[in-house]
């Protein structure tokens, strides 16, 4: 790329700043979580750029230790990378602090943390609860 060419771009880049969001994660302010008009005592979040009704955006999370997710199906995929302590779903698989992980539309689980966590989560699409009995119904396979 020539200077000349740089240049022709840098007015249409100007305006990046406007369209950015920094979120500097060291030291800030967490809230509780509120889950179907719940309060939690036992789970924290930071919103970064989350929106409720679209269900789409990225978080900071924090459990505490021995917090448990409501068991949930995903609508949309749900990626987060574990920042501090474990995570382990409902399959016994444990989410170590450097996990990336990726949960596709439809997968169904819920979460624990013996010891407390700290994760960045980002997801695609809403998320539902799921009731006791659509819970027992669910049917383990690869694919859940």
């Amino acid at each position: 790329m020539t200077a000349a060419r740089r240049w022709d771009w840098a007015e249409d880049v100007a305006s990046i700043a406007d369209h950015r969001t920094i979120a500097r994660i060291a030291g800030v302010a967490f809230e509780p979580m509120t889950i179907e008009n719940r309060v939690c005592d036992d789970a924290w979040w930071h919103n970064i750029s989350f929106d409720e009704e679209t269900g789409k955006g990225s978080y900071l999370m924090m459990f505490a230790a021995g917090a448990c997710s409501n068991p949930h199906r995903h609508l949309g995929m749900e990626e987060f990378y574990v920042l501090e302590g474990e995570l382990v779903d409902c399959d016994g698989q444990v989410y170590a602090a450097g996990d990336f992980v990726s949960l596709r539309a439809g997968s169904q689980h819920f979460s624990t943390s013996p010891g407390g966590c700290k994760l960045i989560v980002t997801h695609h699409g809403r998320t539902r609860t799921l009731t006791q009995e659509e819970w027992a119904e669910v049917e383990w396979t690869a694919e859940t």
